[in-house]
């Protein structure tokens, strides 16, 4: 019995680096601010495949989104965010949930899509 209970505290200790590696927030960290595109001619254009990060809202393919819960994933090749937004296309929508990853892949670039399998790489545009 005691045997049992040891190996059950020891393997609830051990389990507990993984969950360290997720952090959950609810607004985005500062890198990520800013508008982002796939290419700099998108940049200028109003183009529906840009993104705008703000501190706690986002604008996208999706339409204008709230932040629900931004989950910061640690990765060999850095930090992921999977990001859950309340979003609608029209004001007159009604909110549906979507979820995007991000991936930075630099100080000015960064990979987007709703999976990775679906990721494109973006470019941060000049601030107006």
């Amino acid at each position: 019995m005691l045997r049992t209970a040891s190996l059950i505290l020891v393997s609830a200790f051990t389990a507990l680096p993984a969950v360290a590696d997720e952090v959950h927030r609810n607004t985005f960290a500062g890198t990520l601010i800013g508008t982002w595109a796939q290419s700099a001619d998108l940049c200028a254009k109003n183009d529906k495949s840009n993104f705008s990060i703000a501190a706690s809202t986002y604008t996208g393919p999706d339409g204008s989104c709230a932040v629900e819960t931004i989950v910061e994933m640690a990765t060999p090749k850095g930090t992921n965010y999977s990001v859950r937004g309340r979003c609608t296309a029209t004001p007159q929508d009604q909110p549906r949930f979507v979820s995007t990853l991000m991936r930075p892949d630099g100080a000015d670039a960064m990979s987007i899509g709703t999976s990775f399998e679906d990721l494109k790489p973006y470019q941060r545009c000049p601030a107006k």
